[in-house]
């Protein structure tokens, strides 16, 4: 005879940098990073992120490298933050998934319209259709974050429309100076996006590493960045992006694309961790 397993849902992202005292941050990892890695780094995340790849998966079955990740992580008591996007997703598989991922007690996700979106080949024709549909399903059991991008006005409407449609929390898009992010509040707020607006940090080392960055995501810097970087490096610039936002802002929550170079993110928090002294 065996008992049953009763899988302890883990807490929400909202409630987690709710009860954030001083500072603390969260990774975003993509699902080809070593368990071994994982296993072997010292700092405790307030959660993971996973990163979701449609066009490599297909969203054909459940035996895709994110939820592998997120199953291991789960398993290891570690707070999950699940990336899904529209891309390649029927209706049948969002209600496969879902399912599994009440089971496995992960209740966090990150609705994504994603790369090389095709219509015709998707139930869902924006990230607001899935957020409704996911809400339509399952009531409030998920945590649904969405992207917000500092570095563009004109989408503030459909963050609007997400948030209203039932996302909790904000994730943005990288940004280098805090003055950004300060006037990305603002602008939520005068329409009324009230939910949790949480900071993208880019760990970065030289310019050429920025410039790649700022390419693929069509984000603009300043000559003041630019000329910070002759004198200091890229880990030192964002380690004062985090210090100022923390001092002028009081943010206290912080989400590092770590594009799995673990060593790196480990730098910047001692980098943050000896600035705050």
């Amino acid at each position: 005879y065996s008992f049953p397993v009763f899988i302890t849902m883990l807490p929400k992202i909202t409630e987690l940098i709710k009860n954030v005292q001083d500072i603390s941050y969260s990774f975003e990892v993509t699902p080809d990073i070593a368990e071994e890695e994982l296993d072997n780094f010292d700092l405790e995340p307030l959660f993971f992120s996973i990163t979701w790849h449609a066009q490599t998966h297909q969203c054909i079955n459940l035996e895709i490298a994110p939820l592998k990740l997120a199953n291991y992580l789960r398993s290891k008591g570690k707070n999950v933050l699940l990336h899904i996007s529209c891309t390649n997703m029927r209706r049948d598989y969002v209600n496969m998934l879902l399912t599994t991922l009440q089971d496995k007690g992960i209740c966090n996700l990150f609705i994504i319209l994603g790369e090389n979106f095709d219509p015709s080949r998707s139930d869902f024709k924006s990230s607001q259709e899935l957020i409704i549909y996911v809400r339509e399903r399952t009531g409030n059991y998920f945590c649904i974050g969405v992207a917000g991008f500092p570095n563009c006005d004109d989408k503030l409407s459909h963050l609007k429309d997400k948030v209203d449609s039932g996302a909790d929390f904000i994730l943005t898009q990288a940004f280098f100076e805090h003055k950004i992010y300060e006037r990305y509040i603002i602008k939520c707020r005068e329409v009324c996006i009230n939910v949790p607006i949480v900071p993208g940090i880019f760990p970065f080392e030289t310019k050429g590493e920025l410039a790649g960055f700022t390419d693929l995501c069509k984000v603009r810097v300043t000559n003041n960045l630019i000329k910070k970087l002759e004198n200091i490096s890229g880990i030192e610039v964002v380690a004062r992006l985090i210090n100022d936002m923390l001092e002028q802002l009081h943010v206290k929550h912080f989400h590092i694309f770590t594009l799995n170079k673990l060593p790196r993110t480990a730098k910047l928090i001692g980098k943050i961790n000896s600035n705050i002294k």
